[in-house]
């Protein structure tokens, strides 16, 4: 028989060897910013008998025990249509779908808090006993697909399963921490320090008193790479960075600076519209902060790497940085090493950085660009390409450079022909793709692992996908506890609340929890 398009991609992921048929949609990690009241979706799938009704269910409360069956209430049925579908096998497969609401009133809103999860699954009613019906996510399932759609039914469906297995967590985006009244503790992890000791630590580091004197000093005369973006998958502003190495007593240091722009109604705007921030940012009009960061040998020791503010409009060295919209923590270097030091931290006994702070690579893909000539993302790679050269060249983690050699594979990043591709997963979290792509990709790659590649400590640069677990009482309290403290970043966090990431979260990780503000 001919089957609409839709269908027969949904076909693909039917898993004859291991069970009998899959929940399609809607996959998990699925967000709405309706009210959850009332909320349909079109649930749809496969089972591999004709005329059979698939129970959907939803879990009473969002962390009561899946796996007790009394927890789960029947919002919905369908019925497996009688004419078969058929997907490179002559085995055939029978589609069900229905309209439903998991919270079809104000009476059963414990099903689904408010900015909260959601949990549902589909059950076939089988003369010969029930079935879970699998099902898939949203991040990996096109990807996923592309790869093996010339592939059967059972080969499909095992490589493409999602993080719940049987199991899907809808998102509600209706509320959010970044929108509360108290809002959560950005950048303070590594608390902070008067501006009299920023001055003492500047004068620690021999911070030059000016940008202009600053430039002098690291010999930006000329020499400079430079890329212009909007740093999305970060603190959500216009950046114009500049990078270069120099001779230092010990060997070749690196020294960047970056203008900060993104104004609105004259103060910073964190988050804000990216094609304004960008538009400053290209002709050089409005930067309200320039920030530095200089990297001299020996590496790993304190102060290797130094950092240091300037005003934007007059150049002269200023004590603090805000860095968010509230202006909580705007300790120099303390706020910077949030990012820049998650292992390190300012000992105010020594007007030194304790442990190694270290420069990130260029993420070129969690960028936004401007669509002016010569600041595109095309017109600025291979510029982009030589700034992840240099912070190679500054000691980086073992996160940093595995990241950069897998972002310009399989050629090096020194080579002037490497084409940076977007497709980089530590090897570790590919060994279960079920869990590990998912979690990767909708959680880490987003979300994490910007700030934690900074990571000194192995167990916290989220490498191995064990790392992610074993952290798991700590990401559940810091994500979905009161406080809210990760991510740490004011715009990073806004984005994860709009995003289906606390679903891989939950399920990935078992929490069972209803993750809402």
């Amino acid at each position: 028989m001919m089957t609409s398009p839709g269908r027969l991609a949904s076909a693909a992921l039917v898993l004859l060897v291991t069970a009998a048929g899959c929940m399609t949609g809607p996959y998990n990690g699925t967000t709405t910013a309706d009210s959850v009241v009332g909320k349909s979706f079109l649930f749809q799938g496969y089972y591999n008998e004709p005329n059979t009704t698939i129970s959907l269910q939803v879990l009473k409360t969002p962390d009561a025990d899946p796996s007790v069956a009394a927890n789960w209430i029947q919002f919905a049925t369908a019925v497996t249509e009688t004419s078969p579908t058929t997907f490179n096998s002559t085995d055939p497969i029978y589609y069900w779908s229905v309209n439903a609401a998991p919270v079809p009133n104000i009476f059963t809103t414990a099903r689904w808090p408010t900015g909260g999860l959601v949990k549902v699954r589909g059950i076939a009613k089988d003369p010969d006993g029930d079935i879970n019906l699998y099902t898939f996510d949203e991040v990996t399932f096109g990807d996923c697909l592309g790869e093996h759609i010339n592939d059967d039914w059972a080969t499909v469906g095992i490589e493409c399963q999602g993080v719940g297995l049987n199991r899907s967590a809808f998102v509600s985006t209706a509320l959010s921490p970044v929108t509360s009244a108290t809002p959560p503790n950005y950048l303070g992890r590594k608390g902070d320090i008067s501006t009299v000791e920023t001055e003492q630590y500047y004068a620690q580091i021999q911070a030059p008193a000016s940008f202009t004197a600053f430039r002098t000093r690291y010999g930006f005369a000329s020499g400079d790479i430079t890329a212009t973006y909007y740093n999305d998958g970060d603190l959500g502003i216009g950046r114009e960075m500049h990078c270069r190495t120099f001779s230092a007593a010990n060997g070749q240091g690196v020294a960047c600076y970056v203008r900060n722009y993104g104004v609105l109604n004259g103060q910073p705007s964190f988050g804000g519209d990216p094609t304004s921030a960008l538009s400053d940012a290209v002709n050089r009009v409005n930067s309200f902060a320039t920030v530095a960061m200089v990297f001299e040998p020996p590496a790993n020791t304190a102060n290797s790497v130094k950092f240091m503010v300037f005003d934007g409009p007059s150049g002269v060295r200023v004590p603090t940085a805000k860095l968010d919209s509230t202006g909580q923590h705007v300790s120099v270097p303390n706020n910077c090493l949030t990012c820049h030091g998650i292992n390190s931290y300012y000992d105010s006994s020594t007007n030194s950085v304790s442990g190694a702070a270290k420069f990130l690579p260029f993420d070129v893909f969690s960028f936004k660009y401007s669509t002016a000539s010569g600041f595109t993302q095309a017109a600025q790679a291979d510029a982009l390409r030589r700034l992840n050269q240099l912070v190679s060249f500054t000691s980086p983690t073992q996160a940093t450079s595995e990241f950069i050699t897998g972002l310009y594979a399989p050629k090096a990043v020194g080579d002037s022909t490497a084409v940076a591709n977007n497709t980089y997963v530590p090897v570790d979290w590919t060994t279960n793709k079920r869990k590990g792509l998912a979690l990767y990709n909708g959680v880490v790659k987003q979300y994490c692992r910007t700030c934690h590649m900074s990571a000194t400590v192995p167990s916290y640069d989220f490498l191995q996908e064990d790392d992610f677990h074993n952290f798991k009482t700590s990401i559940n309290a810091d994500v979905c506890g009161a406080g809210h403290e990760m991510p740490q970043a004011e715009h990073v966090m806004r984005k994860f609340w709009n995003s289906g990431a606390r679903a891989y979260l939950d399920l990935g990780l078992g929490l069972n929890s209803p993750c809402k503000p």
